[in-house]
């Protein structure tokens, strides 16, 4: 088949890995990104890069409201390019009330193939005109909807959406994030962890995901021969800097890292933390950190925000936390620190599945099964 994909999460080459997958499959794909997008963590526009193994025609077009996720819109028609490819599958990676999504589906009206919409979105939100509106046409348009969770499922459906449904869990690369002795002693000699009991987490430094909590557990970590480990930047980078300041030896913070590098920090980590918290607009809606840490068999410990006790009772490899609640994280902390047969159990567990079930090459392959002719 023919897969022409709509998607501004492809200027970066790590998201392009499922669409390799696909490649890889035996299908020709082509993708449509903004050549100007931008995001609050770089400076200027961010350059479109290649994953290595990406065969496909990336097509850059112009953008306007770049810096938007919802509001970023291709200045020109992007018909032109869908009548020269001709595809048999449009996939538009962006949230159904998005504009970029609309302007895919109405230039895509009247030409024979099948649409998908993705969406991520797990709070039933409502938006002022003409959100509401594009986002209408969008679902009535699509005969599938790739939706990441069950949450996401019920959220498409109130809001009126009556086609298919493709269950659609982000994924992870097991060629890149997979287990590494080597990895764990090389990164644990050259900063110094020794033999401690590593507590790590990988993500963006913001309130909502439980930043502070992470925090509170630090002079906690003095008496148990462990630190914390933080990779990740964001508007809390500052009150992380502070805590080190007091916690040298119990914290070490890596706010320069790029993806390619996260599975190296992961491999030298005893146990991964990630303890999102729930806001009125936001819920963790699914947690992709959980998977990159299972498939480098580090068991995962999560807060009951959104999709992450749901992820990790159906990977069994994690325990779960109330969310805000220091105390239960302290308590678990320990308990998972002194019972090591367990953490074996769960990092097993959780790889298995991870390898079964969310791994790029899984995901593509049911997105084919759904989306062939039938």
């Amino acid at each position: 088949m023919r897969i022409l994909a709509v998607s501004h999460p492809c200027v970066t080459d790590v998201n392009q890995q499922f669409y390799t997958e696909l490649e890889a499959l035996g299908h020709d794909v082509q993708l449509i990104v903004p050549e100007n997008f931008r995001h609050e963590y770089a400076v200027g526009a961010v350059q479109v890069v290649r994953w290595p193994t990406f065969r496909g025609n990336i097509v850059q077009r112009r953008i306007g409201l770049s810096s938007s996720i919802p509001l970023h819109f291709y200045v020109g028609s992007l018909r032109p390019v869908m009548k020269k490819f001709d595809p048999d599958v449009l996939y538009v990676e962006e949230e159904p009330y998005s504009v970029s999504a609309w302007q895919a589906f109405y230039a895509s009206r009247g030409l024979g193939m099948k649409r998908v919409i993705y969406s991520a979105q797990n709070i039933d939100k409502r938006y002022p005109p003409p959100f509401p509106w594009l986002e209408q046409y969008v679902l009535r348009q699509a005969d599938m909807a790739a939706v990441v969770s069950p949450e996401v499922e019920r959220v498409v459906k109130l809001k009126g959406f009556s086609g298919r449904i493709l269950p659609f869990p982000l994924g992870v690369d097991t060629s890149q994030f997979q287990p590494s002795e080597h990895q764990r002693s090389s990164m644990r000699a050259q900063h110094g962890f020794g033999n401690d009991f590593i507590v790590g987490y990988v993500g963006r430094l913001v309130p909502e995901k439980g930043i502070q909590t992470l925090l509170d557990i630090v002079p906690t970590l003095e008496n148990l021969h462990a630190r914390l480990v933080v990779v990740g930047t964001g508007p809390m980078l500052s009150d992380v800097e502070r805590v080190k300041q007091l916690f040298p030896r119990h914290l070490h913070l890596q706010s320069t890292v790029v993806h390619r590098d996260i599975h190296r920090w992961m491999n030298a980590m005893d146990v991964l933390v990630l303890p999102s918290q729930t806001t009125l607009t936001w819920k963790e809606q699914f947690g992709r950190v959980i998977i990159e840490a299972l498939a480098c068999k580090v068991p995962v410990i999560g807060s009951d925000s959104g999709e992450i006790p749901v992820l990790l009772r159906e990977t069994q490899g994690g325990w779960v936390f109330p969310e805000k609640n220091v105390a239960k994280l302290k308590q678990v902390l320990y308990h998972v620190l002194n019972n090591e047969h367990e953490r074996s159990l769960k990092a097993r567990d959780g790889y298995q599945s991870v390898l079964k079930k969310y791994s790029k090459r899984a995901l593509a392959q049911s997105f084919i099964e759904e989306v062939a002719p039938r």
